[in-house]
């Protein structure tokens, strides 16, 4: 048997090898390099506390209308002649203006008769006093002999005639319907040849000039204003601004608080009665327009305001403690709108309120505290 030689030797050796190290690639991946992990810190944004005297603003809406509304009607019943074209819904009138006419004839021909009947009570009171001079009479006559019951009875008719004149004359001008006050007309029912009874509403007659708006309030809300109740000078350093849309324009109006409606409903509400004078507007409101109310009355003292996301539960806000660590602080929460807390106690000028708004959010995680960012609430001129 012939024995391999030494160079074959080696060649089946460093093939081997060869096989072994390319095996070795396959089964053993290399090492994935080594990656640095960190933690990942939540940033948020920050509001520094301040106190100063703070107006509240309190917000409510409600609907406007007329400071005066008058039913137009007529006293006499009859059937319309004329209706004028001013008569109409939506039409301007002026105080003085005839609106309406009824046919005036039947009761021009009671005023003739009625004119009759004074006639025929003078004639009897003058026959009755001629009788009475022919009759003379001594004071030992009676009554009845010196004529004084016959005498009585015919003033009494004289005067019941001029009274059933001045009805009938009364009623003639009562056929015209007149407008009493300048305003505009609204709900107008009637047309001509329409029979109408004694009473009826034929429409509305409200005032422009002045508007006003029912606004409904917590009765806590009466302190925020300055309000006190049984001072009704209290209610004139109160403003309101009304906002609404209106004639396809968004409008702002200019109106003071009046008077307020006394008691409670069952929603433990009451109401202010805003005026708003139109000739002050630039865009005049008219009745059934829905507005937003913003009422300021006078400043209360020491109120810190923050940011409604600041807020972490009903009386409580997510503040900042010495190792940026988020904790809950609870405070005493004097009045909250939309976007604002009005604070009274339970911060201090050194503590640092944390926007975290709608995130749920844990106490004790840390956060990385932002500067206030810009655009943040701010009321009245107060800075973070």
């Amino acid at each position: 048997m012939r024995m391999p030689t030494l160079r074959t030797v080696v060649a089946f050796i460093a093939a081997l090898a060869m096989s072994v190290a390319v095996a070795a690639l396959y089964l053993v991946p290399p090492a994935q390099p080594e990656q640095k992990v960190h933690d990942s810190i939540l940033a948020l944004d920050t509001w520094k506390v301040t106190w100063q005297d703070q107006i509240i603003p309190v917000y409510t809406q409600g609907q406007v209308s007329a400071r005066h509304e008058l039913p137009l009607s007529l006293e006499v019943s009859g059937r319309v002649e004329e209706v004028l074209p001013t008569f109409a819904d939506g039409g301007r009138v002026t105080a003085g203006d005839i609106l309406l006419r009824l046919d005036p004839e039947p009761f021009e021909l009671e005023v003739t008769a009625q004119q009759n009947a004074v006639q025929a009570a003078h004639l009897h009171l003058a026959e009755t006093r001629a009788r009475a001079r022919v009759a003379g009479g001594s004071s030992r006559s009676s009554a009845l002999g010196r004529f004084e019951p016959q005498l009585d009875e015919a003033r009494s008719r004289l005067a019941a005639a001029q009274a059933g004149l001045r009805q009938a004359q009364r009623q003639l001008e009562q056929t015209e319907l007149v407008a009493s006050i300048s305003g505009r007309l609204k709900g107008v029912k009637v047309m001509p040849g329409q029979h109408l009874q004694a009473g009826v509403v034929l429409g509305q007659l409200y005032q422009e000039d002045l508007v006003e708006v029912r606004l409904p309030v917590r009765d806590d809300w009466l302190a925020l204003l300055g309000i006190v109740p049984g001072d009704d000078t209290t209610m004139e350093p109160v403003t309101a601004i009304l906002r609404g849309r209106f004639a396809g324009h968004d409008g702002e109006w200019q109106g003071k608080v009046v008077r307020r409606e006394g008691g409670l409903n069952r929603n433990q509400m009451m109401h202010l009665i805003v005026q708003v004078a139109n000739h002050e507007q630039d865009l005049p409101l008219e009745p059934g327009v829905l507005v937003q109310a913003e009422l300021r009355g006078a400043p209360t003292p020491a109120v810190a305001v923050l940011p409604r996301s600041a807020q972490a539960g009903t009386d409580s806000i997510w503040v900042l403690d010495e190792d940026k660590r988020l904790r809950r602080q609870q405070v005493a929460v004097l009045h909250h709108d939309r976007d604002h807390l009005y604070v009274n106690d339970g911060v201090t000028s050194a503590t640092r309120a944390v926007l975290a708004g709608d995130l749920q959010l844990l106490e004790g995680m840390r956060i990385n505290p932002n500067p206030t960012a810009p655009g943040l609430a701010n009321v009245n001129g107060l800075q973070p």
